[in-house]
């Protein structure tokens, strides 16, 4: 299993805390609170609560309970992508979907946890099972995604 970068606590091209374009906090352009195009409360077409073409539970497809190639305790095929914390510890998988727009998440453990939609603006929202808004994706300066909870806090990176 490939580690992540090392340092990363301290790379101002993951770490939000070194690099304010990619920092919610100091730019608002790419804050969803602030934003809303990419805010999926106030935009429709990036919501899966009302476009349902972007929600699993309604799209089998895109189901990894109903479609097997999406489940990876049932196949090798996943994206690659791991889920860090900023202490880079190994917490998730992320699984490619057929449809671009959306990404699977997975605990440590490979059970499915939440589902990601893109938010047309180089990131995505992140929703729980239950469709609820939970946090999102940004594009880090080092190829990957950093993930911020709805406070703007970074909670973890994907690369």
């Amino acid at each position: 299993m490939p580690n992540p970068p090392a340092r990363v606590a301290f790379n101002p091209n993951i770490n939000p805390q070194f690099n304010p374009n990619i920092n919610p906090k100091a730019n608002v352009s790419v804050n969803p609170m602030f934003d809303p195009w990419i805010n999926p409360q106030r935009n429709t077409c990036i919501n899966p609560k009302i476009n349902r073409s972007l929600d699993p539970l309604y799209t089998t497809s895109l189901n990894p309970t109903a479609n097997s190639l999406l489940d990876p305790k049932q196949t090798s095929k996943f994206s690659g992508l791991r889920r860090w914390t900023p202490d880079s510890e190994l917490i998730g998988y992320i699984v490619n979907t057929h449809n671009k727009a959306v990404l699977l998440l997975f605990a440590k453990d490979l059970e499915w946890t939440g589902f990601a939609v893109n938010n047309n603006r180089q990131g995505y929202n992140i929703f729980d099972l239950g469709g609820e808004w939970k946090s999102y994706l940004l594009k880090n300066a080092a190829g990957g995604l950093n993930e911020f909870n709805l406070e703007g806090d970074w909670v973890a990176f994907i690369m």
